[in-house]
């Protein structure tokens, strides 16, 4: 095959197109007529690596390609991905905590400096503020989709028991660690403040973010998770509803909590770097022994019906100013103007035995 011949064949089959955007290998063979030797600086942030390469390195780019989303709240055009035909037969790739390098001379002075550079720009990565990564699968596979989460102010001390305060500071602090790893189970019954806390927590990790919705949350045991992971190590693993993948293991269902405890405590976690938490309402009986190890745990807390004193106080602080005698769940509390509904029984039809 002639050299005009390769860059033809890619053209008309489609392949400088990969997923949702430009296929860097592919550009590279394009344009050079040869297979590009790849480094990759992970952990950096997009847009400061844009504004160095725009800023000490615009002459040397030839093209410049961008996958850009216009913001929700604010309207501005933001770019996502870039793609940077350079000097040097050099193509890089810069997308969400990662450049990429293609080249075909390793020691090329530009690609040293540019190396260099990233490398230096390098450090702990999250998303903006309130903001998640929703795992969702594509056309092509998993992927992320950012979402917005509504800003939550909070007063634990008023929200919970006293007992949670301790609790909390283990799971920021150890959240915020770097390279960090393990689990936190948070568990109780519905409408005990869970998601709220959640909600919440998100705010003070600075660390990305990426949520599974309970409906995927069997894709725990998915080998394209662990592949998605890999190029968003150092984040923060949310499952809600995570009763199928952590209960006792039984035979020929273990993949699940298997795949889970591998990336938390296992091989994969040495450069993975993940930290999960798993909401669920069952009883922390019903996990799995392994997930409780030491070392593997970063903390375990019960949601509770909050105690008639504490009850007592959270509804005066809201302004109800109504004596609670009874333990209650966050969700009654915050919610006593709200109407209750109830299904009427259907009287039965037909014949009924009695027993007298």
């Amino acid at each position: 095959m002639d050299n005009q011949t390769l860059p033809r064949e890619i053209e008309f089959r489609g392949g400088l197109f990969s997923k949702h955007f430009i296929d860097s290998k592919s550009l590279f063979l394009f344009h050079f007529k040869k297979l590009p030797s790849i480094t990759v600086v992970r952990n950096v942030d997009h847009e400061k690596v844009w504004r160095m390469l725009e800023k000490d390195f615009g002459s040397a780019v030839i093209e410049a390609y961008h996958y850009s989303a216009v913001a929700k709240k604010r309207g501005k055009i933001e770019k996502e991905e870039s793609i940077l035909l350079m000097e040097e037969e050099m193509v890089l790739e810069l997308g969400d905590g990662y450049c990429e390098f293609y080249f075909s001379n390793p020691d090329g002075k530009l690609l040293q400096q540019l190396l260099q550079r990233v490398t230096a720009l390098r450090g702990s990565q999250r998303s903006k503020p309130q903001e998640i990564n929703l795992i969702t699968r594509g056309d092509y596979g998993l992927e992320l989709t950012k979402m917005d989460v509504k800003r939550t102010k909070l007063k634990l001390d008023l929200f919970y028991e006293d007992d949670f305060l301790d609790v909390h500071q283990t799971i920021l602090s150890r959240l915020n660690k770097k390279e960090d790893k393990g689990i936190v189970l948070l568990h109780g019954l519905p409408g005990t403040g869970k998601t709220t806390y959640l909600r919440y927590l998100v705010g003070k990790i600075r660390k990305r973010v990426l949520f599974i919705p309970p409906d995927m949350a069997g894709q725990i045991a998915n080998p394209e998770l662990v592949k998605l992971l890999v190029d968003y190590p150092n984040s923060v693993l949310v499952i809600e509803d995570a009763e199928n993948i952590i209960m006792q293991r039984h035979a020929g269902m273990d993949s699940a909590v298997s795949n889970l405890l591998n990336i938390s405590d296992g091989l994969l976690s040495d450069f993975l770097n993940v930290q999960i938490i798993c909401t669920f309402n069952s009883s922390a009986s019903l996990v799995d022994q392994a997930l409780l190890r030491k070392g593997r745990l970063i903390a375990s807390y019960e949601f509770r019906k909050l105690s008639p004193s504490k009850a007592d106080q959270l509804s005066r602080h809201l302004g109800y100013g109504t004596g609670i005698s009874q333990p209650m769940t966050l969700t009654e509390i915050v919610n006593q103007k709200e109407r209750s509904y109830k299904i009427q029984e259907r009287t039965a039809i037909g014949f009924r035995n009695s027993i007298q």
